[in-house]
């Protein structure tokens, strides 16, 4: 990361039970805004999960009212606005965090307690799973703005619910509700505005049960499916077939069925 004023002792929480990981945002008087400090410590928070061997899912939530929050407009203002290689770079370390999303293999479960907004909306969209309340909005609000989506809106939505919608979503620059967004294809869930985080939480223990093997090869071959042909689908989904067949986890499977007990998977 560049180097940049640090306006809070923290923004971002990790906590850790078990195998799983709870990801907080924790700068809810700051609306949660997509700035520096916050890619900054997100991007940490994901390595720690992502090199952690204990770590097998991760939820990714945020306090207040706003749970994700929009860019932070000053960046926009006095570096976006300034020359492209310096805009180029701010876009550099999104890209890079959004990515991260995507590539580690411990599979995310976002939680969408209350207004997920611009920027923020596209972070959390690039989880796994998204568990949203009743009283969750989603807005892509940057054409409202003379701006197109960032955070990887596009690439995203597009994934998710289509060209069609996303871009219907994209230029009208209007807030949806939670079942909206979940007859869209956005979240997997709506649940009660107090019941998030334990329908989360209840996910993740299933997921954490699983061998980490298979789960992670289940998302990165999902997370690259746009990059495949039909013949290097195949590919792909051969070699990491035999990988798994390969691991520990594997045998593993084989030895505690023999034995007739759960397995104790060790994720490689």
């Amino acid at each position: 990361m560049y180097p940049y004023e640090k306006k809070y002792d923290h923004v971002v929480t990790v906590e850790v039970d078990g195998h799983v990981a709870t990801i907080t945002l924790d700068s809810a008087e700051n609306l949660n805004r997509l700035g520096e400090q916050l890619i900054d410590e997100l991007g940490a928070a994901l390595d720690q999960i992502h090199w952690d061997p204990e770590i097998r899912v991760a939820i990714l939530r945020g306090e207040g009212p706003v749970s994700f929050g929009p860019g932070d407009l000053s960046i926009i203002a006095t570096k976006l606005a300034k020359d492209l290689p310096t805009g180029r770079q701010v876009m550099f370390e999104i890209a890079g965090l959004i990515k991260k999303m995507y590539t580690i293999p411990v599979p995310i479960i976002g939680i969408a307690d209350g207004q997920c907004l611009g920027g923020g909306a596209n972070l959390l969209l690039s989880s796994d799973l998204v568990i949203a309340s009743k009283n969750a909005v989603f807005h892509e609000l940057f054409v409202n703005y003379s701006l197109s989506p960032d955070t990887g809106g596009l690439w995203a939505l597009q994934r998710l619910i289509g060209p069609m919608k996303a871009k219907y979503l994209s230029m009208l620059g209007e807030p949806i509700g939670a079942a909206t967004a979940l007859e869209y294809g956005m979240v997997l869930e709506v649940v009660e505005p107090d019941q998030t985080l334990a329908r989360a939480q209840e996910l993740a223990a299933k997921i954490a049960a699983k061998s980490p093997v298979g789960v992670g090869h289940v998302k990165q071959i999902s997370n690259r499916l746009h990059d495949y042909t039909l013949d290097t689908y195949f590919q792909v989904e051969g070699d990491y077939l035999c990988l798994g067949a390969l691991s520990a986890d594997f045998k593993e499977t084989n030895i505690a069925a023999a034995q007739q007990r759960a397995p104790e998977y060790v994720g490689h």
